[in-house]
């Protein structure tokens, strides 16, 4: 988990005490039972302001880094490419270009070491010159032994080894400038900020507020919510709650919100356990208040704790698809949704024209179920049913449904009905794996089911998705099969990577074949 906050840390530990409550405060405890919480229901037509604005640190840092590989890797084919046009050749191209990635390489674990690849000092800070050309000549050095291999003479050599020195720092500079005035601009246009809220009123709220703003980092505190609003017996430490827990929920929904710290007493042990479990659902990483996460801070363990200023935390949460993975996952739904829709666009023309002549009513189906967030997004099928029912009137088709019409039950077979979602793939509303959309109603009785049911909006929607190729394809008809597709879905969000993608769509691809569990 990423948790730039100040002077927060990060520890391992082993503690079995730690582990115990670790465990307590994740185990499933005797159900809640829980309403689909008010927070989201607005948010059907667009994210806010703050959602869309939001880029990752970690991203950009990432760039950088190759910026500078790259500037070193270059560095080294420049004055060699010149000094071949007069002299003897340095080295053929591969080499040249494995001498430059290995030094590449090497300068940005300096740099990284020197701490250079921190947001403020490139968005906010000098350029770090004397650094810039340690890091590149200790870089050039420590691979001067591939060199002598080649036959240089010193004198050619330390042309060569002074021009690439030379070069390289002027590219990274170049490279660096560029970034800082990129960074700047939307540090300032506050892209890079996190927001930090409170849940529960109290000396632990004032104390990160106070850390968050002296520390002057791009950590902005999102406020302090409590349940408790009204209550004369709280001590609000001059900062009254902004709201309460469906509040602060909607606010996560939104994108507003990026951690989530719950400072509740620690005799409020079953609340802090309540409060955790429905806090899930939301896109944030939560933090819990504990002195032991203080305690083991400096120790060397397994569990992860972290700290706002003096403030302990025992992370229990991390905020799924974060850094990297949401603009791979986006790149793997644009490839692959446009090599889908190529290779399928002739089957779904004859489906189409199939349906219009089997029966009346249009070919397209349009139902409003819930995508990232909980917002309402439109999903798009083909229409394989006699009858066109409303949000609050969908039922389940089920084995001999007489509302299947006769092409309907090849096209829901062949799962061909499904691929104009390929539609709502490319438009961003939908992924190619992820955990299956229910229509609105369904939703809500699965949500009163499932205390766990909402935690799976916290990424888009699939296609297909772990579930599905684990044998909870078509129908939940049982309590048994819902709870078991949401623990497949969960699975699947704590432990997303693009190769159990690919595996999962290989495996959709023979299912499909073989028409299983399609009705």
């Amino acid at each position: 988990m990423s948790l730039p906050l100040g002077s927060t840390q990060r520890r391992s530990t082993g503690s079995k005490a730690l582990t115990r409550i670790k465990e307590w405060f994740m185990s499933n405890q005797s159900t809640i039972a829980q309403q689909h919480s008010s927070a989201g229901q607005g948010l059907d037509t667009k994210r806010s302001n703050a959602a869309k604005s939001r880029a990752s640190r970690t991203v950009a840092m990432d760039i950088v880094a190759l910026g500078d590989i790259f500037a070193v890797t270059l560095g080294a084919q420049l004055p060699a490419t010149l000094y071949a046009s007069y002299g003897e050749p340095v080295a053929g191209w591969i080499t040249l270009l494995q001498i430059g990635l290995i030094a590449g390489f090497i300068s940005y674990l300096w740099f990284r070491n020197a701490g250079l690849y921190d947001l403020e000092k490139i968005a906010d800070l000098p350029m770090h010159p004397f650094q810039l050309l340690t890091g590149i000549s200790i870089a050039i050095a420590a691979v001067t032994s591939i060199t002598i291999p080649m036959g240089l003479h010193q004198w050619h050599f330390t042309i060569w080894f002074t021009s690439w020195l030379l070069t390289s720092f002027v590219l990274i500079v170049a490279s660096r400038g560029v970034s800082r005035a990129v960074l700047t601009r939307m540090s300032a246009a506050g892209r890079f900020n996190r927001s930090v809220a409170v849940f529960g009123a109290g000396s632990v709220a004032r104390r990160v507020n106070d850390h968050l703003s002296e520390t002057g980092s791009f950590v902005h505190f999102a406020g302090v919510f409590d349940d408790r609003i009204g209550d004369e017996r709280i001590d609000h430490n001059g900062l009254p709650p902004a709201g309460q827990l469906d509040d602060l929920l909607t606010k996560a929904f939104e994108g507003e919100i990026d951690d989530i710290v719950i400072a509740l007493p620690p005799a409020a042990d079953n609340r802090i356990c309540q409060i955790a479990r429905k806090l899930e659902q939301a896109p944030c990483n939560i933090h819990v208040v504990t002195h032991i996460a203080s305690d083991l801070i400096s120790s060397n363990t397994a569990h992860r704790v972290s700290k706002i200023g003096d403030v302990g935390l025992i992370d229990v949460k991390d905020k799924p698809l974060a850094d990297w993975a949401p603009i791979i996952k986006r790149a793997e739904d644009i490839v692959i949704a446009t090599l889908a829709l190529a290779i399928t666009l002739p089957v779904l023309v004859v489906a189409i024209i199939a349906i219009k002549l089997d029966t009346k009513g249009p070919v397209f189906y349009r139902q409003r179920r819930r995508g990232l967030n909980r917002r309402i997004i439109e999903v798009l099928k083909l229409r394989t049913l006699s009858v066109s029912e409303d949000d609050d009137q969908v039922r389940q088709v089920t084995p001999g449904d007489d509302r299947v019409t006769r092409v309907g039950r090849i096209l829901r077979r062949t799962s061909i009905d499904e691929l104009p979602q390929l539609w709502n793939v490319l438009k961003g509303d939908m992924s190619i794996v992820g955990p299956r959309p229910h229509a609105l109603i369904h939703d809500e009785q699965f949500s009163a089911m499932l205390e766990d049911y909402a935690n799976r909006h916290q990424v888009k929607p699939g296609m297909t998705g772990l579930a599905q190729v684990n044998g909870y394809r078509g129908s939940t008809n049982t309590p048994e099969r819902i709870e078991n597709r949401v623990a497949k879905d969960m699975a699947y969000i704590k432990s997303w990577s693009l190769w159990l993608d690919l595996k999962i769509i290989a495996r959709t691809i023979v299912i499909i074949a073989t028409g299983w569990n399609a009705y």
